[in-house]
């Protein structure tokens, strides 16, 4: 029986701090999970016409590279954003001392895309250069807390290494025998090539 494959929206992000880019080798940390993902948005460099079949919206699998992403949470925890790179954090007194200044920082973009079926695709585009991070405060309705969005935008980017394709995918089987694959392959270390 055929599984539906349709996208139905994504979860399960996490970065991995690229330690190596060169025409060599590539390397990556682990990846660290930003549990309150809300949305994700890409410029396209292309244009292109969504696929419906059965009245479903398929995701569509092509070239990303050069899209400007910008990427809304809704929040990222502290010790995250210095576990990213993105400052120092004082457990004592629960304080970030915080640089974003994100020129150059790059991170393995890893993410799971849900579908109709519950066979999930898993991500991995293997260069997001970060270009910048941001909070966007609004308030919500009479004596309700302000919320505050944190909004990642930065840019897919081939690898250096010569042959490593800039993404990779895979996907949930059926009988859900590659579930711990699946969920290494957004958490793990990456080293190309490997040894």
């Amino acid at each position: 029986m055929n599984q539906k494959r349709a996208a139905t929206g994504f979860k399960g992000m996490a970065l991995a701090p690229v330690t190596v880019n060169t025409m060599t080798a590539y390397n990556t940390e682990p990846g660290e999970a930003l549990p309150y993902a809300g949305s994700m948005t890409r410029t396209a460099k292309e244009s292109v016409t969504d696929l419906y079949y059965d009245d479903d919206l398929y995701a569509q699998i092509k070239d990303v590279m050069g899209e400007d992403v910008e990427i809304r949470m809704a929040e990222v925890p502290l010790e995250m954003m210095a576990k990213l790179g993105l400052g120092s954090f004082d457990s004592d007194s629960e304080t970030l001392e915080a640089d974003f200044n994100a020129a150059g920082k790059e991170y393995a973009l890893r993410f799971v895309v849900d579908t109709v079926s519950g066979l999930p695709y898993y991500f991995n585009y293997r260069v997001f250069q970060l270009t910048g991070i941001k909070f966007d405060n609004f308030n919500t309705k009479k004596d309700s807390v302000t919320v505050c969005e944190v909004i990642l935008t930065g840019v897919f980017k081939r690898p250096s290494l010569a042959g490593l394709a800039p993404w990779a995918v895979m996907q949930l089987k059926e009988d859900k025998s590659n579930q711990a694959a699946c969920t290494a392959f957004l958490t793990d270390a990456e080293t190309k090539p490997q040894a």
